[in-house]
């Protein structure tokens, strides 16, 4: 048949698709940058073209289910499910599927922002292909590359992404940057695993069109629950200004799909989120970047253009660095806030220096106390993001950690919060999983699933009291610090608390069991 034919034979030449996720790092309810950034690829070259958000949908549903966790944990790690909830679960896929074929796509572009997108992938997937076999699939994402790029395999030690193509779930696959590959794929049907082998120049993330968010339910993001929020009801538009990240943290993976730390001109970030405020009425911003203040030289650039341009209009909030004193002025921080920044989450992570130089952080306790007093003066809220156990940390670092809450313990909520993460997990790429997991000897606990998070129950010699069990207690005793101090809300007390006294039952029930086997 003739292309241009089977073109018209669509509605849409694509739709683009944000899969369910379980846990977020957004403060408030971001709407996801993927398939809006997708959207204005293919609008600058004519391609009509839809977004839909299956996550926030999905949230919205089984929140209101007593089996919502048993939902949680299937998505999270294909743990089973009772009778109840998996057939609940897959009716609600088998009329998602109904409902996009519905929609009579050339292409459906499905979205994974991380592993915890696998499960849902392969459900819809699945239900799509079961009910229309020529349905064509794109997958792409960090969910579906992460395992190309850490090497991580899995029944017959073969990638997800290979899986996926061989069972026939989806057409085609795009590993790490897929804004080159795009207008081909759908233009050209092109199938199989794609690659660029290559992250976006600093050029060509300048050149990338402003994200369109006209299709998205606004409405849902506004009802939506949350651990903070800087206003009520309100829903913001995700964009991105950076990608990779200036700092190379030993716990992180992000440099395995963005490997070199690029940006955009700081006027050309304000002039995007300056379209969208007055194309599509959305003025409430959330940063992608791993930093917003990676490149200081960007980050005044882009402060003084919207300070220039559309002053004390629009509020925005992303991921925030403690740099050294000097680095940022008196003069950045009320820049900042006359920008519209009303939020920052710092990744604090330790309260130890020596925890934090092992860490790559790179940030004296002065420089974090300095940052911590400028924002608070200007009346910019922070978020700490606290990590428990790290490979090095003992009782005595982790001791530094509960003085920095005890030292600011005057300035309240919100002006700060403090997020209580987890216990250190160790994840595949890191450098603290491929390079000092093996300088520090780690080994792993003879424990049965459900124990903890995945790389969570590991074993040092060289710092024997750094145990799994005594991670969990310290991590106790840092939430039940932070609620004692008012940092921490009610739901995520709440939260971090039963997952810890989860966690340490789960680990004294496999103790027993072992101790008399």
């Amino acid at each position: 048949m003739d292309k241009s034919k089977e073109k018209n034979m669509f509605e849409y030449h694509a739709a683009f698709i944000f899969l369910p996720i379980t846990k977020s790092s957004h403060l408030f309810t971001a709407m996801p940058l993927a398939p809006a950034l997708l959207k204005g690829i293919c609008d600058s070259h004519g391609l009509k073209t839809t977004t839909i958000d299956l996550d926030i949908e999905l949230k919205h549903e089984r929140q209101k289910k007593y089996f919502n966790t048993e939902i949680e944990k299937y998505l999270m790690f294909f743990h089973p499910m009772s009778e109840e909830a998996y057939d609940w679960y897959h009716n609600w896929v088998e009329k998602t599927a109904r409902r996009l074929i519905k929609m009579n796509c050339n292409w459906l572009g499905l979205s994974l922002l991380s592993y915890q997108s696998l499960a849902f992938a392969q459900d819809i997937c699945f239900w799509i292909k079961k009910l229309k076999p020529t349905q064509k699939i794109i997958l792409g994402g960090a969910g579906i590359s992460q395992d190309d790029n850490t090497g991580k395999t899995y029944k017959n030690n073969k990638k997800m992404s290979d899986i996926m193509l061989e069972t026939g779930l989806c057409d085609t696959v795009i590993i790490n940057e897929s804004e080159n590959l795009l207008i081909d794929v759908l233009l050209q049907n092109r199938k199989g695993k794609l690659d660029s082998k290559r992250q976006l120049s600093q050029a060509e993330l300048n050149q990338l069109p402003t994200p369109s968010y006209i299709d998205y339910k606004i409405d849902l993001y506004g009802q939506n629950e949350s651990n903070f929020k800087l206003e009520k009801h309100i829903a913001a538009a995700t964009i991105t200004g950076s990608k990779g990240c200036v700092r190379r943290c030993t716990f992180c993976d992000v440099f395995t799909f963005e490997p070199k730390f690029v940006f955009k001109d700081g006027r050309k970030i304000a002039d995007e989120m300056i379209e969208i405020y007055e194309t599509q009425g959305i003025k409430s911003f959330h940063f992608s970047d791993s930093l917003i203040n990676g490149s200081m030289k960007a980050f005044r650039q882009m402060n003084e253009h919207l300070v220039k341009k559309l002053p004390k209009t629009i509020s925005y909030l992303g991921e925030y660095i403690a740099r050294p004193i000097g680095q940022t002025t008196d003069e950045d921080y009320h820049l900042m806030a006359e920008a519209g920044c009303k939020h920052v989450v710092v990744g604090v992570e330790s309260g130890s220096e020596q925890v934090r130089n092992h860490m790559k952080k790179k940030f004296t306790n002065n420089d974090l106390f300095h940052m911590i007093e400028s924002l608070y003066k200007v009346g910019i809220t922070q978020q700490w993001n606290l990590m428990v156990g790290y490979v090095t940390e003992t009782r005595k670092d982790f001791e530094e950690t509960l003085n920095l809450v005890q030292r600011y313990k005057h300035i309240k909520y919100p002006n700060i919060l403090a997020n209580p993460g987890n216990i250190l997990s160790l994840l595949p790429g890191t450098p603290l999983a491929d390079t000092h997991a093996r300088q520090l000897e780690i080994e792993w606990e003879d424990v049965k699933e459900g124990v903890g998070m995945m790389g969570s129950v590991w074993k040092s010699p060289k710092n024997p009291e750094n145990t799994f069990e005594n991670r969990i207690k310290w991590w106790l005793e840092l939430i039940e610090l932070c609620k004692e101090n008012n940092f921490i809300t009610p739901q995520r007390y709440e939260n971090k608390k039963a997952m810890a006294k989860m966690m340490l039952l789960h680990w004294n029930q496999t103790k027993k069991k072992n101790a008399y086997s």
